[in-house]
């Protein structure tokens, strides 16, 4: 019977060590969850920032009026600057492969609109109209799966 008291103690430290343990496990499980959420939501709108700085730059390349021997090295340079090369990189570490895969191609299209403009094609014409209207589907896939891959509901008027 002397016994029973420190099984007992004994027992009751074990629960209460163990379930501490358990509860400070599940804590840091949270805690880290939302911050890789943290940092998915950064690195996305960063890099949705970057395509739109890039179409924009190619967009007024395209209008300015640039002479044909520096077109081709203008049009690199502004493609390059908002630096969505560097974000593309990152995204492919720790984003989804559905996010990577929307990433890239929302990417290749303003790759071709490069080439397209670098070739010297006018804002006018309509394979540079058709790749406005790709990149513009391209983006909006994009956006729907980073919503998906954060857990945003569709829309926030439609219940």
């Amino acid at each position: 019977m002397e016994w029973i008291s420190p099984v007992s103690t004994a027992l009751g430290a074990v629960i209460g060590v163990g379930s501490t343990l358990i509860a400070d496990r599940l804590r840091w499980r949270r805690e880290r969850a939302g911050q890789s959420l943290d940092v998915r939501r950064q690195l996305y709108a960063e890099y949705t920032a970057a395509l739109s700085r890039m179409r924009t730059a190619l967009h007024e390349c395209a209008q300015a009026d640039i002479p044909a021997g520096e077109r081709p090295q203008r049009v690199r340079e502004l493609f390059l600057a908002p630096g969505a090369y560097e974000i593309r990189h990152q995204l492919a570490i720790i984003a989804p492969q559905d996010v990577v895969q929307a990433a890239r191609a929302a990417f290749v299209v303003l790759r071709h609109t490069r080439d397209l403009l670098v070739d010297g094609a006018a804002i006018e014409s309509p394979a540079y109209s058709e790749l406005e209207a790709r990149f513009d589907s391209a983006v909006a896939e994009l956006r729907r799966v980073m919503r998906r891959d954060l857990g945003v509901a569709e829309s926030i008027t439609r219940r």
